[in-house]
């Protein structure tokens, strides 16, 4: 086993760049280059893994650690539970019930676009609206629609 120095550090980067193609190897984005990219490493272990970007270093790989500890989860294999989790999300659910904050939540992020893009949403829903409208107006009408909308695509998925 070799012990990296800076130095070899940096030859090891610069290889293990053009072995990755250039790309993190989490999330397959292009490095920047291999000295902006990061270095990872095991870290009860020091053995170096890979270049990641800043991104996934620091808000993925990074946080998932320190998630499983404060979630309980210390003594549990992680890339079980990593596995399990994106089985989860990829699993379709669409024949299950809509939670009841949906609509809500999705009016928040539309009640954030403007007056005018609020407009050009509804109207391509086929909702008959202008400029006339309050914003508040704009969202009750969209609420309205939406819960609707997604009535009819669940009576459909049955």
């Amino acid at each position: 086993m070799t012990i990296l120095t800076k130095n070899t550090l940096e030859a090891w980067k610069q290889i293990q760049f053009q072995k990755q193609g250039g790309k993190c190897q989490i999330c397959g984005d292009n490095l920047e280059s291999w000295n902006a990219a990061h270095g990872d490493h095991h870290h009860a272990k020091g053995n170096m893994r890979g270049l990641l970007c800043r991104g996934c270093n620091t808000y993925i790989e990074g946080k998932i650690q320190g998630l499983f500890y404060r979630a309980g989860h210390k003594n549990k294999n992680w890339s079980d539970v990593l596995r399990s989790l994106a089985d989860y999300w990829e699993a379709d659910y669409s024949a299950n019930p809509i939670h009841p904050n949906f609509v809500r939540d999705e009016s928040k992020k539309f009640g954030k676009l403007t007056k005018e893009r609020m407009i050009k949403v509804l109207v391509k829903e086929g909702v008959d609206v202008d400029k006339s409208y309050s914003k508040d107006d704009l969202i009750s009408i969209y609420k309205i629609e939406y819960r609707a909308l997604l009535n009819q695509l669940h009576l459909s998925n049955r």
